[in-house]
Formats: C-alpha cells, sequence, structure tokens
C-alpha cells in the first residue's frame, strides 16, 4: 500500500522543529527511526498533514554515560547504537539484556530508542524496562521543557503523555545500583515478534533476604503494568526459595486482556510462568553480586 499525501520538512535545529510543532503539531507525525511510523502510514492508519523528520537535528543526537548520572539517550540514536555500545553491559546490564529481544536486529540499525518509548507499544520491551528502571524522559516544546517519569508517560495503548506540540528530546536511565539482579523474560510467537506476555524484574537483596524489587509486566493490556502488591509480598523474603507464591501473585495481580493472538486468561497464566523464571534468574545474580562485592 501506499501512505497518503503529506508535506515534509526536515529541520536542521531543535528550536526550528518547535516551531513546526508549535504550529503543525495537531496534524504532524515526527520521524525518527520511522519502524513504527512508515507502516502506519502505508496501511493509512495515520494521515498526518506533515512529517517532521528530525535526523538532521544535531542537538538531538546524544548518548552520554555518567556514573553519577546514568544514561541519557537522544531522540535520534538508533537502538542498535546502543546495543552495541562496549560502556553498556556495566551501565544498564537489564536494558542490555532487553534490546536484542527487540525485532530484529535491522529494525535495530533504524529504530529509535525514544521512538519506541514515544510510540509506547504495550508489547514491546523499552516502556517496561523505562519503568522497572525509574527512567525520565526529558519532554521539549516552544514552551519550555519538563520532565516525565516513567510510571507518568505512558498512558494507554499507543498513548502517552506528550502533547501535540511537543518532543521527547532524551531519555535517562538512572545510575545502575551494582548490588541489582536483573531479568527480562517473554513469549512470543517468533523470535523478533512482539511478546504475547513478557515480566522485567529488578531486585537486590541483602542478609540472604529480598531488600527492593521491581515486577513490571508486559504485553498484557494497554500499558506496562507495576505488580506493586506482589512486590510488596517479597520484600523480607527468600525470593528464590519463594517461586511458586510469586507465580501466583503475579496472575492475580495482572490485568490482562485478550485479543486474536492469545486471551486474557492465557496471558495471566504465561505472565506467571515468566515471572517466576525472571525472579529466579534476577535472585541468583543479586545473590552472586552480594558474593562478590
Amino acid at each position: 500500500m501506499k501512505p497518503p499525501l503529506f508535506s515534509y520538512a526536515d529541520p536542521e535545529s531543535l528550536q526550528e522543529t518547535l516551531e513546526l510543532l508549535a504550529v503543525r503539531g495537531d496534524t504532524a507525525k515526527v520521524l525518527a527511526g520511522g519502524q513504527s511510523l512508515m507502516p502506519l502510514l502505508n496501511f493509512r492508519l495515520a494521515r498526518p498533514e506533515m512529517i517532521v523528520d528530525i535526523n538532521r537535528v544535531q542537538e538531538l543526537h546524544t548518548l552520554a554515560f555518567s556514573d553519577s548520572a546514568g544514561i541519557r539517550v537522544g531522540a535520534t540514536v538508533r537502538q542498535r547504537e546502543l546495543e552495541r555500545s562496549s560502556a553498556l553491559c556495566t551501565a544498564n546490564p537489564l536494558l542490555a539484556e532487553a534490546l536484542p529481544l527487540i525485532g530484529h536486529f535491522q529494525i535495530r540499525n533504524r529504530g529509535t530508542v525514544c521512538g519506541s518509548l514515544a510510540h509506547a507499544d504495550p508489547a514491546s520491551e523499552l516502556p517496561a524496562v523505562a519503568l522497572a528502571v525509574d527512567a525520565e524522559m526529558t519532554v521539549v516544546s516552544r514552551g519550555g521543557r519538563r520532565i516525565v517519569p516513567a510510571d507518568d508517560f505512558f498512558v494507554s495503548y499507543l498513548t502517552t503523555s506528550l502533547a501535540a506540540d511537543e518532543l521527547l528530546a532524551d531519555v535517562s536511565f538512572p545510575p545502575w545500583k551494582t548490588q541489582d539482579g536483573w531479568a527480562i523474560e517473554e513469549l512470543a510467537r517468533r523470535a523478533g515478534d512482539f511478546a504475547l506476555a513478557g515480566i522485567v524484574v529488578r531486585l537486590s537483596a541483602e542478609r540472604g533476604t529480598c531488600a527492593a524489587a521491581r515486577i513490571v509486566a508486559f504485553g498484557l493490556g494497554g500499558r506496562p503494568q507495576r505488580m506493586t502488591a506482589t512486590e510488596q509480598a517479597m520484600l523480607g523474603s527468600t525470593a528464590g526459595e519463594a517461586i511458586a507464591e510469586i507465580e501466583q501473585a503475579v496472575r492475580s495481580e495482572v490485568e490482562s486482556e485478550g485479543d486474536i493472538h492469545a486471551s486474557a486468561e492465557y496471558r495471566s497464566e504465561v505472565a506467571g510462568a515468566l515471572a517466576g523464571r525472571a525472579v529466579t534468574r534476577a535472585w541468583e545474580r543479586a545473590i552472586a553480586t552480594g558474593a562478590n562485592a
């Protein structure tokens, strides 16, 4: 299929980009990697009057690693560029484990980190990781900038808190706590497909018990979901020995929706099993980190 007619702008500065969005925001779409936008155009599910291509805006191509500030990823940084960074495994091993699960490497060669977050597909990995590590989004417009926590950024299916005249300029992943264990597990029909269900886990152990936990489910409903009740129940327990209880807690807490690919009941069942696997791996890593500290 062919996309509908649209006008095209390729600004060279962030200010020029924001001016365009201020004037045409309601009828414009931002193009970074295009891995989500181009199919929407070709199927005519999106019909913008203007495409604003931000790839020539050098201010948005920032990839910075800092022991004190974590990782800052600009709007035009490709997923593959971050994935292949030699500093990533140390700076954020959970993010390093999640990136290769996104589509195929050809997709990641063009797709951007911020583009995936702004697209907000509930079955994609990066929104769930962002929620698990308390990432922060830098949102800019002609009127200024604001910092949006991941928990406030994702609203529902393909919907974020971005206003029509706003741009996700970068995302910041906070410094990694070296004592944390991590894991991501997902089930997809084929390698590279969106997940039917997925779980992200980050936790830490002190004196053999769980001191902190973050469990995020994705691919189940309209947005990534924190399993706050399960997290609270894990505190003070020997998480590695309570897998059956954790699995059942996730199944009870998660809000799943059915579609042509899987029923809500199936997704909930799978989410519990994936949570067991992810917690087991994360716990082993947390214990190993503590033993080597």
